[in-house]
This record gives structure tokens, sequence and C-alpha cells, in this order.
């Protein structure tokens, strides 16, 4: 079996950009819709080249994914993922393809249940804590919480069968709070994402990540967590993970240092030694090098004028700025796990005239924590 056989792509689309019906405070779209991609839908003519084109790079013997975010893509409706099933049909014959949709569940119905469970999607779907905790920061445009409407689509996809994991924000209202958070997501499923909200405040928000100036602020948000309590947020939920669930629910930060201790692939892009392994494609077919990035500087080009096979490859470069670390980096016992973290949160200077991570400090607790569980992770 050659490596073109297995060869795979990752790429996230977003059928309607950056809209969404919430206006969540800590989002890295909310008031910069002319830098971080538009809000157009996604038309059938770009649907089908994306859909023929994602199919026609991937090796024969690879699973073809299909990854729909936003914003919230299921603002584009039943119908256009309904055409997609028909494209993925037409062109991925004899092909194994999945599909994935990440959603804030607001507009989850029986109708989308009984879709995503006869066309086989995975969901993704986004709560961060109790009540008080999740609308603190997701509401919508009126200012009413979400969280009702969230609870709603987890009970709707357990009803039809419809497998989903939580994806919970770290931010500075629920890091205080990590036994509630994790409570809350492991009785709503057994597979666990945890997204540190990490967002640059100050007049340079323009600027895209990985490019310096003399003069940049390095404050962040009032939403962001702070390193310290990000690391106490994950060494808390592990206790609880490892004194009762082990083996029973994934959480995807566990098992990325556990992988890396281990010699297996972190599965998370933030702690893999290099990235660029998923690009990001906006409703217009402009593909990005991430979707963190999507700023004229990284823009790969369009599905439109060229092949994807070559816009992927092309991304290469854009993956190698991961191993490009500071000396304290390269000096740093828990490297091997950390591998730097993402670099959009690299933005403290040091003494070598670098940047490392924001969150470094909150790294060093966490893995120090893990890593003090020498007998867990050897069974």
């Amino acid at each position: 079996m050659g490596v073109s056989d297995t060869r795979a792509y990752a790429i996230m689309a977003k059928p309607v950009g950056s809209a969404c019906n919430l206006r969540c405070s800590y989002c890295y779209y909310i008031g910069k819709d002319k830098l971080f991609g538009r809000t157009e839908s996604m038309g059938y003519d770009v649907l089908k080249r994306y859909i023929s084109e994602n199919i026609r790079i991937h090796g024969r013997r690879a699973a073809v994914e299909f990854a729909w975010h936003g914003g919230e893509p299921t603002l584009r409706g039943l119908d256009f993922y309904r055409r997609a099933m028909e494209l993925q049909r037409e062109y991925g014959t004899g092909r194994k393809i999945l599909n994935n949709i990440q959603t804030n569940g607001t507009f989850i119905d029986e109708e989308w249940c009984a879709f995503l469970r006869d066309n086989k999607f995975a969901v993704g779907l986004s709560v961060d804590g109790p009540e008080q905790l999740h609308d603190a920061n997701r509401k919508g445009v009126k200012g009413d919480g979400s969280f009702s409407r969230a609870i709603d689509a987890a009970r709707l996809f357990k009803k039809f069968g419809v497998p989903f994991n939580v994806l919970a924000t770290v931010n500075s209202v629920n890091a205080g709070h990590p036994a509630e958070v994790y409570d809350l997501a492991s009785s709503l499923s057994d597979f666990i994402q945890f997204l540190p909200v990490v967002e640059r405040g100050g007049e340079l928000i323009t600027v895209p990540p990985g490019i310096h100036t003399a003069d940049e602020d390095i404050s962040v948000t009032p939403q962001s967590v702070s390193p310290e309590s990000y690391g106490d947020f994950l060494c808390k939920i592990f206790d609880i993970w490892a004194s009762r669930d082990v083996g029973e629910k994934f959480v995807q930060m566990f098992e990325a240092a556990i992988g890396n201790m281990t010699g297996r692939p972190a599965g998370i892009c933030v702690h893999e030694a290099v990235c660029g392994h998923t690009a990001s494609l906006e409703a217009d077919g402009s593909l990005y090098s991430c979707d963190r990035y999507t700023f004229d500087e990284y823009r790969l080009g369009n599905i439109m004028d060229s092949p994807l096979d070559e816009l992927m490859e092309s991304n290469r470069a854009f993956g190698t700025h991961k191993a490009e670390l500071t000396q304290e980096c390269e000096e740093c016992r828990w490297l091997p796990l950390c591998r730097g973290g993402c670099p959009k949160d690299r933005f403290l200077p040091t003494a070598d005239g670098k940047y490392k991570n924001y969150l470094c400090a909150g790294y060093k607790k966490f893995f120090s924590h893990i890593a003090a569980s020498v007998r867990f992770v050897k069974e």
C-alpha cells in the first residue's frame, strides 16, 4: 500500500463564514468580520467544487472527512446539507466519508436530529458549564442566555441517537468552577474538549498572530483565562477524571498529554510538533492556513481558481513555524508535552528576542501535575 493510498487532509469548512445568531462575548469573530472572514453563505457552486476536490485529493484507502464549522453552520439550513450529502454520494462512490458539525445547538430540532442521525454525523455541542456560567458569555443578540436551548439540543441528540461531544471554553468566568463544568459536561457526553479563551486586547488586535511590533500591547481581553487559572482548572478536572472516569470519559487534553508521554500522537494541533494540518475554507472558496489566521497574509488561494491539493501543500511552510521556539522553550522539561502551544498565543517576549506562549505557566502547572501521576500513566 503506497503513501498516496492513505493520504488524508483536514479542512474546516464555514458555510456561513463567521455569521452567528449568538453574540458570545469572547468570540474572536465579533467586531472583526472584515478581518476574520466574510459572512455570506456558501453557494452551491463552491460546495460542489469543495466536495469533489476534497474527495479527489484523498488517498483511495483514506477516510474523507468533512468538518462543518462557523460561525453557526446550521444557519445555512438543512437543504444545503442535504445537497452536500447528494454530492458526497455522487463523487464518493466506494469511499469512506465522515461528517461532523460544530453547533451552539439553538436551531436543533427533531428534523435536524433525524438528518444528522441518518447521515451519521458526529456533532460538537458548545456548553460552557451550568446555566449561570454558560450564559455569562454565551448570549443572543437581545442579551438572552442560550443555556436552555443548548441543553434541549443535547436531550434531542440523545433521543435520536446522534453522537456528540461537548466543547467547553475555559474563560475568566468558569475557570474558577472546574468541578461544576466537568460534572455537567460528563453528564451530557463521554467526549469532552476544553478550549482556553485567549484573546489579545488593545488596539493592535488587527495585527495577525505571529506578526509582532515593537510597541505591541500584550494585554488580553477580560474574558480571557489567566495562565494560572487554566492550569488549576485542568489539574482539578484531571484529578476527578483519574479517580472515577478513566476509560469511561474521553477528555481531549488529557488524552493528548498522555499520548505525548507514551510516544503516541497528541491528536490535537496545539501540542503537536508542527501544525498546518487543518486549513479553513471560507464561504467564497478562499482557503486560509488556519481558522485563527484568516488574514490576507495567510490566504492560500481560492478553490475555484486552484486545485485543492496544491493549496494544501502550500500550507507546509505555515506549519513549520510552530517549531520555531524560544531558548526557554527548547530547554524546558515539558517541551515534549507542550510543543510551545498554539502559535497564535505566543506573544510574551523573552530574553532572546522571541515570543513564548501566554499560557506557559498554566501548561507547566498541568504537565507537572499529570506527570506526578506516574502510576496512572503507566497503567
